[in-house]
């Protein structure tokens, strides 16, 4: 009865030690286990004793795993792997469904013309798409892997396929000359339209002879493409998402020059489900499709990348 009473208390630490190793915090783990962090600290000392090993130490204000820690912490990743596949088949998705979470501009701009072609190269994968509206990582969307311009945590792989680059357009019909309505996507207070002067600057225009009135405004690029298209003004899109409708007429470039947003779009999955082999599959095969995209010449220098400024 004992051994059984000490094999359940080190279940219960593994448990508190996989969500501390995962938030890197005992705050956060003790947000997502429903408890106090004086709770996880509890557990994660009585684990420390019951194994005899510390796997816990104190760096600056936060914590590190020990060596024993990150050895244990390999092994879990493991094991959740494991368990996390089993779950999916029990619920009936089976091992071969794959949920894939993607922003607005991403998927119907990148994705979707492509989206046959992964089909035919990997039928054995049912391959579920989802729209996400925020920051999947942090509001909790629920999928197997996310294609996001969001800083990434550090409990997930973080595989770079794009960089962001803009391209100003407008309806055809458009006056070419003088000063236009200009559409921003970028709503923070103090950095409306700050898209449009890193435009400018890259361009060798003055914003104030470019500008007539004030910034038509929205959140996301999907708007700003739909906006441009029915004569409101001139939008700064991703190219990739403005490029069929280029094609089509239904759109011109205002500028052929591409300035970059300092974004980058990166597919993203757990560190413990590293190995999966449909994952994996995605992963060659969206890195193999980006290759194919013609490399364009950049002619302006990249910005720092601008944190807090949801555009997706």
């Amino acid at each position: 009865m004992a051994r059984e009473k000490k094999e359940t208390a080190v279940l219960r630490g593994l448990q508190y030690f996989e969500a501390v190793n995962r938030h890197a915090s005992l705050k956060l783990a003790a947000q997502d286990l429903g408890v106090t962090e004086s709770a996880v600290s509890h557990q994660m000392r009585r684990f420390s004793a019951l194994i005899g090993r510390q796997l816990l130490a104190k760096s600056g204000r936060g914590i590190v795993l020990t060596a024993t820690g990150q050895e244990i912490a390999a092994k879990l990743s493991v094991a959740f792997a494991g368990v996390e596949s089993l779950v999916k088949e029990l619920v009936g998705e089976g091992p071969d469904t794959l949920q894939l979470a993607l922003c607005s501009s991403f998927g119907p701009g990148w994705l979707i013309e492509r989206l046959e072609d992964f089909h035919d190269a990997h039928p054995e994968i049912d391959l579920q798409l989802k729209l996400y509206a925020q920051d999947p990582l942090i509001s909790g969307e629920v999928a197997d892997a996310f294609v996001t311009a969001h800083p990434v945590k550090p409990d997930y792989v973080s595989v770079r396929l794009k960089d962001e680059m803009l391209i100003a357009v407008h309806k055809p019909s458009a006056k070419h000359g003088g000063r236009h309505r200009l559409i921003t996507t970028w709503l923070d207070k103090g950095h409306i339209g700050e898209e449009w002067a890193d435009f400018c600057k890259a361009s060798g225009l003055k914003l104030a002879e470019l500008q007539d009135g004030s910034f038509r405004q929205c959140t996301h690029y999907l708007f700003a493409l739909e906006m441009a298209k029915s004569g409101q003004g001139v939008a700064l899109v991703p190219d990739f998402l403005a490029a069929r409708d280029i094609a089509a007429g239904t759109l011109t470039a205002f500028s052929r020059r591409l300035v970059p947003s300092g974004r980058v779009y990166r597919l993203c999955y757990r560190k413990s489900r590293a190995h999966e082999a449909q994952l994996v599959a995605l992963r060659d095969w969206l890195l193999s499709r980006i290759a194919e995209t013609p490399a364009r010449r950049r002619k302006s220098r990249r910005p720092a990348e601008i944190q807090n400024v949801a555009k997706s």
